[in-house]
């Protein structure tokens, strides 16, 4: 039973990697014009990474369901607080939390339901667990690291509640314009993701505070955000830059997504 129960999960999430990086395809040729071949090259490149990161997410779910273990702050002169994506947890961050403390910094995870939530309650749950934060850790510089829905969540709750003790905002694959899988997403925080929609728009008018460093991180083989260009944030003093191909999960895991996040958030005011 447990083999095939684990055949069936390396299944399903193998076709999800197929019909995503197929539907990357045909939207990414249609967009550019450019020829389908070099888009198929990079999918072939980093589906298999895409799988792996998947199933490593899958497996350290439950790990994430153990609140005390990633909302508390851990030492560190700076404490970096981390916001997963949609459908995922904080068991999400393991790798890169690992990676901080191996440089020397703190790290508090927060954690929304992506299912039967709405979208202001999960930015409210969000500004008051960085109140907390800041609260409790008053001599400490606090970053900010959102993956990929997690990054706009971060950008609503910093436009609401400002405050100079934070240096920077990175965001790794966010969907700034939404993304075009958005309808499979049901009745998940997905839902207002959709491609240009009311949501996604709003957001991108908020300020940004102007002593806030940011960064949006993204990949050209990103397979969740569809179109790729929906990840381009386009907002006034922020920085964009592109990593190496990987798959959107396996941004979480990606040496060089983390040491460019890493850079930014090292680099002096």
């Amino acid at each position: 039973m447990i083999t095939f129960l684990l055949l069936a999960l390396v299944g399903f999430v193998g076709i999800v990697t197929l019909l995503t990086y197929t539907l990357y395809c045909y939207e990414e040729t249609n967009q550019s014009g450019r020829p389908l071949a070099p888009f198929l090259a990079m999918a072939g490149r980093t589906a298999l990474r895409s799988v792996a990161s998947e199933l490593v997410i899958v497996a350290l779910h439950p790990l994430g369901l153990w609140p005390g273990l990633w909302s508390r702050p851990t030492p560190g002169s700076s404490l970096v607080v981390l916001v997963h994506g949609l459908f995922h947890n904080p068991g999400a961050w393991i790798l890169f939390r690992r990676r901080l403390h191996a440089q020397g910094f703190g790290t508090a995870c927060f954690r929304y339901a992506s299912w039967g939530s709405r979208w202001e309650e999960t930015v409210a749950d969000l500004t008051t667990y960085l109140a907390k934060i800041l609260e409790e850790n008053p001599d400490r510089p606090v970053h900010l690291v959102g993956h990929s829905l997690g990054g706009l969540l971060l950008r609503c709750a910093l436009a609401q509640s400002p405050d100079p003790r934070i240096r920077t905002l990175v965001t790794l694959g966010t969907p700034y314009g939404g993304s075009k899988l958005s309808p499979f997403a049901l009745s998940s925080l997905g839902r207002y993701l959709t491609y240009r929609g009311e949501t996604v728009m709003r957001v991108a008018t908020l300020p940004t505070p102007a002593d806030v460093r940011c960064l949006a991180l993204y990949s050209p083989a990103d397979n969740m955000v569809l179109p790729n260009s929906a990840l381009r944030c386009g907002l006034q003093g922020w920085d964009e830059r592109q990593t190496r191909p990987v798959s959107h999960v396996a941004m979480l895991h990606s040496r060089d997504v983390f040491d460019k996040a890493l850079e930014w958030v090292r680099r002096p005011a």
